[in-house]
């Protein structure tokens, strides 16, 4: 065997990870027939050190069966050879672009069932079906900024090209009933992965140290196969380490989850959502490659939600009162809308009174607050401007079930309120 040739049969032989790296092009480096690697007609002056320098480390993690510490050894390799070996650089981004997008494609070593609490055999995580998963009703901006991290993660080749890791997590927060669990699913869906979401009720524990050893068993699951990890109500495992109420467990989760999040691997896809940004420690914000701060819907987002949770039923109201009770539900969250929908519309249903009515009696029992107290005339007010006279008094009486000089009264009375 020449000095220019390795043989590298006994060093990758039955390694879970060799299907990544099977296909560089380096005069057969780790083939199918697991051949010696030549580098017969390399510059040895520039592009054998360097490739020879990676071989080690490679080997190394493909050895301990570590494949995020593979992943970032090819990332810092792809960066480094890309002067001196630009064809091997480009073969190895391009073998890891194509794990990256498709990771269920490459024979990973299994993870075994999901993980269960060691006490109780109770499960830490919930696989979830994304099949329906809806495209969330969110601003345009938020949508652009998905669409940019979704784009990423699908067409990753550019950023692996030039060393670069693709974005692997995203921080979701808002009030409570934005759209963050939606969001998450809907990712799920578009990167076609199964979403595992993290059951609170049995990972953290009173028993010390058990919360993290809970954590880490969910993480190593999440990152040894392909998914979406959705870390629901985080701020309950990564509250500032500076609460003075803590004894010293949720700090300890809180630096697993630091360095977690800074080696992710390119296989999955960890998505945090909290309604309490403040509690969160600051170090953990800035670790997360896309924040998105959900707001509560706006005056179309409001219309579009009850529509779309009305299905063929919203043809059953005219347009102007959706129109008009956006208006007057102006701080209710869009998941307190689709309920108000769906009830409105099981009332229809059930007893056959007429759907903008059923509206009308749900919103003023749930959101009696957001109709500025005055019950029937803030809507009656709303449904008058935004009806451009599609809808006569009379007609308003109808949907209100009130007599005319009632809906005349309110209106009277706004205006000189106005």
């Amino acid at each position: 065997m020449s000095k220019r040739e390795v043989p590298l049969a006994r060093v990758f032989d039955n390694w879970d990870i060799l299907p990544l790296l099977e296909h560089c092009p380096v005069g057969g480096l780790i083939g199918r027939n697991f051949g010696p690697f030549d580098i017969s007609g390399v510059d040895t002056m520039d592009r054998t050190p360097a490739i020879e320098s990676w071989l080690a480390k490679i080997a190394e993690a493909g050895l301990a069966g570590d494949p995020q510490r593979l992943e970032l050894v090819l990332i810092t390799a792809i960066r480094t050879l890309k002067r001196h070996s630009p064809e091997v650089s480009k073969e190895l981004s391009s073998v890891l672009s194509q794990y990256a997008s498709n990771p269920g494609g490459l024979r990973w070593k299994s993870s075994g069932p999901p993980p269960a609490d060691a006490d109780e055999g109770l499960a830490l995580v919930r696989i979830e079906s994304v099949d329906a998963a809806l495209r969330p009703i969110l601003p345009e901006s938020i949508h652009q900024r998905v669409h940019q991290f979704l784009t990423e993660r699908r067409e990753p080749e550019k950023l692996i090209a030039e060393g670069f890791h693709p974005p692997g997590s995203l921080l979701m927060t808002g009030a409570p009933g934005t759209g963050k669990t939606v969001l998450a699913r809907w990712v799920a869906q578009q990167l076609d992965l199964p979403l595992v979401s993290l059951d609170l009720a049995t990972s953290i524990s009173s028993f010390l140290g058990k919360t993290g050893f809970n954590l880490r068993r969910v993480l190593d699951y999440a990152r040894t196969r392909p998914c979406v990890l959705l870390l629901d109500e985080f701020d309950a495992v990564a509250k500032r380490r500076d609460d003075g109420s803590d004894l010293g467990e949720l700090k300890r989760v809180v630096n697993v989850l630091l360095k977690e999040l800074e080696e992710w691997p390119l296989r999955s896809v960890l998505v945090a959502a909290t309604n309490h940004p403040d509690l969160l420690d600051p170090a953990i914000r800035r670790r997360f490659d896309l924040v998105l701060d959900l707001p509560l819907p706006g005056h179309d987002e409001r219309v579009a939600i009850m529509c779309r949770a009305a299905g063929r039923f919203h043809e059953n109201v005219p347009d102007c009162f959706l129109e008009a009770l956006a208006v007057t539900l102006e701080s209710v969250s869009g998941s307190d809308l689709e309920s108000l929908t769906r009830a409105a519309v099981r009332i229809h249903l059930s007893s056959g009174s007429e759907l903008a009515h059923a509206f009308i009696l749900e919103a003023q029992e749930r959101f009696a607050c957001h109709m500025g107290g005055k019950a029937n005339g803030e809507l009656i007010r709303a449904l008058r401007s935004k009806s451009s006279d599609e809808l006569s008094v009379r007609d308003i009486a109808r949907l209100f079930n009130k007599s005319v000089s009632t809906i005349q009264h309110h209106l009277k009375k706004d205006e000189a309120d106005a």
